[in-house]
């Protein structure tokens, strides 16, 4: 079981926002966390457009996590609503996080398409990129109306120090759910040019596909979490490009990634294929940050100093 007692859901109540509600809820119902919404504003509070001006005023819970019983809604989840001024939206976001001792973001994307996919800016990629606690991102594609049912989770699997801590984050998501779990390696092949005087070599060849799939099928038989079915896949290509295409062929409901952690100006940087991922993606997707903190026992993460991402 995930260690989760805060969720944070930002929202500026648009569709695309609400997009992401039913999963922030369904999560603070199974882990019974309390639930955060979250308006950041840059108008003054007194605003009579401000769109949180028709909520109850309620006192909001220390990090300590005490709430009061008045914030529980129909279905028992403990439900703060906070509004806060901030330079950025991101920024704010990602300061109420930090304050309120918050495990778990939720939080909707545009779900651009075509060329508006290679626009950089938006806040999700901003919380995405710089936030310490994981993240789960809600594109506007998928459909409203409740919590989307999560039957197959994807795990892309990179083979590096971070692929035990994706795979129990999975397992633990998947027994949530109820859901199967996919694991994908994307092998990059590499072309020699002709003057290195060395024959062609082909990493498709069916011994090195078996080898990698064996070291997927042990990758997760060694992983601790709960016990879910699982399948292995492993394809040639691109990583950030196919893991998106395979999960739109194969009906993925929920893409489980880590991400390498920069550190400093580096994390300022776009071009990983977590974060890559997150814009083509058609469905959720959680990152899992190797820097910050951990929902797994044992706490905080160690921030990794001279790590390189995905």
């Amino acid at each position: 079981m995930l260690n989760v007692k805060n969720i944070l859901f930002p929202t500026d109540f648009s569709e695309c926002a609400e997009h992401a509600f039913a999963q922030a809820a369904h999560l603070a119902e199974s882990y019974g966390a309390v639930l955060h919404v979250l308006n950041i504003i840059v108008a003054h509070p007194e605003d009579p457009d401000n769109p949180m001006a028709y909520l109850k005023e309620m006192e909001h819970p220390g990090p300590s996590g005490e709430t009061d019983e008045e914030c529980r809604d129909e279905n028992g989840i403990c439900v703060i609503h906070a509004q806060e001024i901030a330079f950025t939206e991101a920024r704010g976001i990602l300061d109420y996080a930090d304050r309120h001792d918050v495990d778990l973001i939720v939080m909707g994307t545009h779900g651009r398409r075509g060329l508006g996919r290679l626009l950089l800016g938006s806040v999700a990629e901003k919380v995405v990129r710089l936030a310490t606690v994981p993240v789960l991102t809600v594109c506007q594609t998928a459909e409203a109306g409740g919590a989307q049912p999560i039957r197959r989770v994807l795990v892309p699997v990179d083979f590096s120090e971070y692929t035990g801590p994706a795979l129990t984050h999975a397992r633990e998501l998947a027994a949530v759910y109820d859901a199967r779990v996919d694991l994908l390696h994307v092998i990059t092949e590499v072309a020699l040019p002709g003057v290195y005087g060395l024959e062609p070599v082909s990493v498709a060849e069916p011994q090195i596909r078996d080898r990698v799939r064996q070291a997927l099928e042990d990758a997760m038989l060694q992983s601790p979490g709960a016990e879910r079915p699982f399948s292995v896949h492993v394809l040639v290509g691109y990583p950030a490009h196919d893991i998106a295409e395979f999960a739109a062929d194969h009906d993925i409901d929920l893409i489980v990634i880590a991400t390498h952690g920069r550190t400093g100006l580096k994390r300022l940087f776009m071009g990983s294929v977590a974060e890559n991922v997150v814009r083509m993606a058609c469905c959720p997707v959680f990152t899992l940050k190797s820097f910050g903190k951990s929902l797994l026992a044992g706490g905080e993460a160690e921030v990794e100093q001279t790590a390189e991402e995905v």
